[in-house]
Formats: C-alpha cells, sequence, structure tokens
C-alpha cells in the first residue's frame, strides 16, 4: 500500500531541489559526505548529531530513489552497526555509478540498484531518532531545505550574458543575443535549472526548428523527458500533421511527425524569445489539433514593450501559463 504522505513529502522536497539546482550528483556528494559525518557522530557518542546526520542520509536515499524511479517505500527498521553500514553504502555507491557509468565493468540492472537500496534504507533507520516517525523526519527535512534553499541557489543575473544589438537583422529591431548565456557554463546551467523547474510538469519538452534545439535538449535531459522537434514543412520523415499560419509578412508552415507525443500528454513549449507570438501560437494549435495538453509556454526573454503586448496574438497568452526568464519593457 502506497504512503502517499511519504511520497508527497518526497515531492515537495524534489521541487525544492530543483529551484536549489540541486542536481543528482549534488545529491550522491551529499550522501557520502553525511555518511562520513554519521559514522563520526556515532563514534563520538554524540547521539543528537547522530539523528540528524541519519535522517539527512535517509531523505537524500528517496531523493535519489525517486530520480532513478525505483520502489524504495516499502521497507524494515531493524539493527545495525558501523561496519554494516560502511559497507551497505559501499554497494549501493557502486550499483549506482555502475548503473549511470558506460564504462561500469558488470552490467547493473535497475532491480539490483533497489534491492540494494532498501537495505540501506533499512540500516540507516536503525540509526534515526527511534521517537520519530518517517513521515515526521521527511517532514522535518522538508522545512529545514526549503527555509535554506536560497542559500544554496546560485547568484547569478542571466541579463548580464545577454547582448543588445541596434538595427539587426532589420534598422528597427532590437536584437537580444543569448549567444554569451550559452557560452558560459556557469549562466547557462542556471538557465537551465529555471526553465527545467518551470517546465517540471509536462510530460514532454516540445519546440520548433531552430538553432535553440541545443538549448532546449538540455532541459529535456535535466528533467529526464522527451525532446520532440515541430519543424518547418519537409524536414521531418515520415507521416507527420501540420498547420500554415500567418508570420508578419507571409505565410509559413510547420509539421510534427504523427504520434511522437501521445494522446493527453501534456506538453511544455519553449522557446528562447517571445516577441509577436506568432509562431508559438501556431505551434499551439498544432498541439492542440491533436490532442494534446499545453502544459506551459516557457521563455528566456520577453519582450514586453506595450506595442508588442497589445497585439492580438500575444493575447491569447492569458490562457495559458507563461514563464519567462527575463523581461524587457
Amino acid at each position: 500500500m502506497k504512503n502517499t504522505i511519504i511520497e508527497k513529502s518526497i515531492e515537495q522536497y524534489k521541487s525544492i531541489e530543483q529551484y536549489a539546482h540541486i542536481s543528482f550528483d549534488d545529491v550522491m556528494n551529499k550522501i557520502s559526505q553525511e555518511i562520513a559525518e554519521l559514522i563520526e557522530a556515532k563514534q563520538s557518542w554524540n547521539q543528537e548529531e547522530t539523528y540528524k546526520e541519519a535522517s539527512d542520509v535517509l531523505v537524500n536515499l528517496l531523493s535519489i530513489s525517486h530520480e532513478l524511479k525505483i520502489d524504495t517505500l516499502s521497507w524494515e527498521k531493524k539493527d545495525s552497526d558501523i561496519n554494516n553500514l560502511i559497507i551497505n553504502f559501499w554497494k549501493w555507491n557502486s550499483k549506482v555509478q555502475g548503473l549511470r557509468n558506460k564504462y561500469s565493468r558488470e552490467n547493473i540492472w535497475l532491480d539490483e540498484v533497489e534491492n540494494i537500496t532498501k537495505l540501506l534504507v533499512s540500516e540507516v533507520l536503525a540509526f534515526t531518532n527511534p521517537n520519530l516517525s518517517i513521515e515526521k523526519i521527511l517532514e522535518e527535512a522538508v522545512y529545514k531545505f526549503d527555509w535554506r534553499k536560497d542559500l544554496y541557489k546560485p547568484k547569478i543575473d542571466l541579463k548580464d550574458f545577454i547582448s543588445s544589438y541596434e538595427n539587426f537583422p532589420k534598422s528597427w529591431i532590437n536584437f537580444k543575443d543569448i549567444s554569451p548565456l550559452l557560452a558560459n557554463n556557469e549562466a547557462l546551467n542556471y538557465a537551465i535549472f529555471e526553465m527545467s523547474n518551470n517546465c517540471k510538469n509536462a510530460d514532454v519538452i516540445v519546440w520548433l526548428d531552430a538553432r535553440w534545439f541545443i538549448f532546449w535538449t538540455l532541459i529535456a535531459k535535466q528533467l529526464n523527458k522527451p525532446f520532440i522537434m515541430i519543424r518547418k514543412a519537409w524536414k521531418l520523415p515520415w507521416k507527420t500533421k501540420e498547420i500554415s499560419y500567418w508570420l508578419e509578412y507571409w505565410n509559413d508552415k510547420i509539421q510534427i511527425q504523427e504520434n511522437a507525443i501521445l494522446k493527453w500528454q501534456k506538453v511544455a513549449l519553449v522557446d528562447d524569445l517571445l516577441a509577436t507570438w506568432w509562431t508559438i501560437k501556431a505551434a499551439i494549435d498544432l498541439v492542440e489539433l491533436s490532442w494534446w495538453i499545453v502544459n506551459n509556454l516557457s521563455f528566456v526573454i520577453s519582450l514586453d514593450e506595450e506595442n508588442l503586448k497589445n497585439l492580438d496574438s500575444r493575447k491569447v497568452l492569458n490562457w495559458y501559463k507563461v514563464n519567462s526568464l527575463l523581461n524587457y519593457n
């Protein structure tokens, strides 16, 4: 039987991790650190610190389990000692790293990782406060992490990585160039985490034919979700669905492969720039034509001058959830 209270707490914890830009590797490293601190506290007979470190290890183990989509909610609390903890942690770490590393010397299966994780969870539970339920431990962890989340999140102003070019590519355009953002690893990672947080409730990440494909695939990778291309006419093989739309001074056409997205799946549509919105409107129409749901629209930059916001095409925004990392008025 599922414990919905525990599942809800883990979801909250993962959401805070996403907000604070905590990666899978960050969590793995944190578990190693906390295991060492747990052993040190136990050997020093510091019971309060032992309880604290054991709780932190437990929560992060469940975070990793959630990331790997394995079931570790059925465990048994049992007696343990430091030696067993060290041995099982080493086995667990080896299995998880082997699962992720194509250079592993052995073939690791997900059920192996699930079994060793359950065993390690049971070992760690033996060091937690016996007066606290697992639900209470998770509740306190979520509260503590939520309070600290802004301390972990990088302090970056993305506008520092956006260049402006007057009269490019036409005389009346002030072009916003995100090339400096793409060229800076720290800024790029920041943007990916922020946009991933906006798209986390979608089933698939979708965007149109553009040089920014490489950007959006990073979001899909971060979320472990599929990335689907919408391309200009005649660029996709096999059976496609298409839609024509008006783009300022000419008609254009975009297509998507049939069956690329399952019926009723939630779609996050992403782009680098929100301006006149003609193309994104066409993408929305194509998505909804196929019985898929537009979960949200996510942009790096939104140009919010009054003449743009008053366009009929932009007014359709009111029907959808829209997120932009940067706004220029």
